[in-house]
């Protein structure tokens, strides 16, 4: 009886023995389970915040300098040195004369034609030139008929015929064509005692066909 008790007893021991080391191992293992699941992380989490940190620290570090200020070239300009005024001497072996050329203005003023009974000598018309210069106007010409154009000229005293005045006209263009003989020809002035003076001189124009 005392024998199987103590082999009871003994497989007691054993079983309690048995589940210590179990309970034991279990609790190994469950720490070592907790340890990788609290630990990991952290230093996985530490990890990757150094990575980070280095990953920046890397990038501030190769980050390319500003490129350089290029200043705009400055440009010198050179002057060269020019002789004083005073230094520029120029020799003339001959004297230089300045003569100011004098610009004469002619003013024409209109003479003061005097009356015809007032001079003492009349004017001389070239018939032979006015006669050469009367075109007959082709109307009258071609109607067969003929006037007298009675017209006041005025000559300066050189003689010139410078107006032509018409006191009658036919008509017919008798008076144009006298204007046309008579301006600008040039005759013998008149005289007032002595002087050669501008006259308003009275003169007929005869046309006749032949």
């Amino acid at each position: 009886m005392k024998d199987r008790q103590n082999i009871l007893k003994k497989l007691d021991s054993a079983r309690l023995i048995r589940f210590s080391i179990f309970a034991a191992v279990a609790l190994i293992h469950i720490a070592f389970l907790l340890y990788l699941r609290f630990s990991l992380p952290v230093r996985e989490e530490e990890e990757i915040r150094d990575a980070e940190i280095i990953k920046l620290v890397d990038i501030m570090e190769y980050i390319p300098p500003p490129p350089p200020r290029i200043e705009p070239e400055k440009k010198v300009i050179v002057v060269n040195e020019q002789p004083a005024a005073s230094e520029i001497i120029i020799e003339v072996d001959e004297e230089i004369e300045l003569v100011s050329q004098v610009v004469e203005t002619v003013v024409y003023v209109e003479p003061i034609y005097l009356p015809q009974h007032k001079i003492s000598v009349i004017p001389v018309i070239p018939s032979d030139e006015v006669q050469g210069r009367i075109v007959y106007p082709p109307m009258a010409h071609r109607q067969g008929i003929e006037g007298i154009v009675y017209a006041e000229l005025y000559i300066d005293s050189t003689g010139l015929i410078r107006k032509v005045v018409i006191l009658k006209d036919p008509g017919h263009g008798f008076a144009d064509a006298a204007i046309q003989a008579l301006e600008g020809v040039r005759c013998s002035p008149a005289e007032s005692n002595g002087t050669k003076v501008a006259v308003r001189y009275r003169y007929p124009i005869r046309f006749i066909l032949k």
